[in-house]
């Protein structure tokens, strides 16, 4: 159906755009004097001449496609952008910032006047929790990290960050395995008997019995099969 005009409505969180049409618009006649009674109906969001802050399900935005550009400057070889997620109109700041998740990094973004742009990163390693606070209108991102400080990004739109929080979990969990691999090869060689020796001093040899039970504790906790304990329990009386 032809578009005759189109118009839009003002709400205290943001602009929404409407599309009138001829058939929406009727003549009613009030208590004092005659007027026009719109109804409207929202535009359709593939709509090109619409805002670009929409959200839409593939992230392919022209302002997610410029801001991709942007943090893509930043990326060292081989890494690569898994989500980015914008502040929502809903948040009512006047420059939107955003944050994006990477294979290597979390990536904080913040606009300021004239173009300008800070960005602060922080490794997955350093990254021990990733929490997600959905509001009425927005959402909230905050990552924990190993120096026992926290970053924090709200006013996001909510589907953008349900999606990065997605994002984040699995980069979590793989992070969560990988320390977890590190903390069992730092038990086996502390029950092996492996230590650090300095040039001035050396570290005195551990008791064989308390090899042995520490040994016998990692299998009773599951850190090590069978098998490997035998090996070390062969080892630590050879060694005696």
């Amino acid at each position: 159906m032809p578009t005759r005009t189109v118009g839009f409505t003002m709400r205290a969180s943001c602009v929404q755009f409407y599309r009138v049409c001829p058939s929406q618009l009727r003549l009613e006649r009030g208590p004092a004097l005659n007027y026009y009674c719109i109804e409207l109906r929202r535009t359709n969001m593939a709509d090109s001449r619409l805002p670009t802050w929409r959200n839409d399900d593939n992230q392919t935005l022209q302002a997610h496609r410029a801001l991709a550009q942007d943090i893509g400057r930043l990326l060292t070889p081989g890494e690569e952008i898994l989500c980015v997620a914008s502040q929502s109109p809903a948040s009512l700041a006047l420059i939107k910032d955003s944050v994006a998740a990477t294979s290597n990094r979390l990536i904080y973004c913040s606009s300021h006047l004239l173009g300008r742009r800070e960005y602060k990163d922080y490794l997955w390693e350093d990254v021990l929790d990733v929490r997600l606070k959905e509001g009425i209108l927005t959402s909230e991102l905050t990552a924990d990290l190993a120096n026992g400080r926290s970053a924090t990004l709200g006013g996001l739109d909510k589907q953008q960050a349900r999606r990065l929080y997605g994002a984040c979990q699995q980069k979590e969990q793989e992070w969560r395995e990988k320390r977890r691999i590190r903390q069992i090869e730092e038990d086996r060689a502390r029950a092996g008997g492996v230590y650090m020796t300095s040039p001035t001093q050396t570290s005195p040899a551990e008791d064989p019995v308390a090899k042995l039970a520490r040994a016998k504790q990692m299998l009773d906790q599951q850190l090590i099969s069978e098998a490997e304990y035998e090996a070390l329990k062969a080892k630590i009386i050879a060694e005696m």
